[in-house]
């Protein structure tokens, strides 16, 4: 009889640390609440549309493109884009037609045409104030 008091205690004694456990745990590892921060803007940056669209031939193929894009620019630099836009729109009109439907395909093609038109207007204005081109429509069809 005394053994098994001695084993309900125990079993008992357990229980309670295994609970209490729990709840310090509980307790204490709460997701802490993530403070977002505002985005801040960058008083020196700004987007500049580059003409309305670009509607190009595809090469080697029936298709057409379709490119309305934006630069993100340092206010520095904006006038001059906007000065030397026609030389821009000719060299990125020449651009996309060089390309074939599988250099225009998927994430990866969009992504490194607006790498080479950026180096290509960097290049134009001889300057790196000009940071991002962004497409708000790449069509090809």
């Amino acid at each position: 009889m005394k053994k098994n008091i001695i084993l309900i205690a125990i079993i008992i004694l357990l229980l309670l640390v295994i609970v209490s456990g729990i709840i310090i745990y509980m307790l204490f590892n709460t997701p802490k609440e993530v403070k977002e921060e505002p985005i801040k803007i960058d008083k020196d940056l700004m987007m500049v549309a580059i003409g309305e669209s670009f509607v190009n031939n595809v090469k080697e193929s029936k298709k057409i493109c379709k490119i309305t894009m934006k630069v993100e620019l340092n206010k520095e630099v904006a006038e001059l884009v906007t000065y030397r836009e026609s030389e821009i729109r000719d060299k990125i009109n020449a651009m996309v037609r060089s390309k074939t439907e599988a250099d225009l395909a998927g994430k990866e093609g969009q992504e490194k045409l607006q790498k080479e038109i950026l180096a290509m207007i960097q290049k134009i204005i001889n300057s790196k104030e000009v940071r991002n081109v962004f497409f708000d429509e790449f069509i090809v069809q």
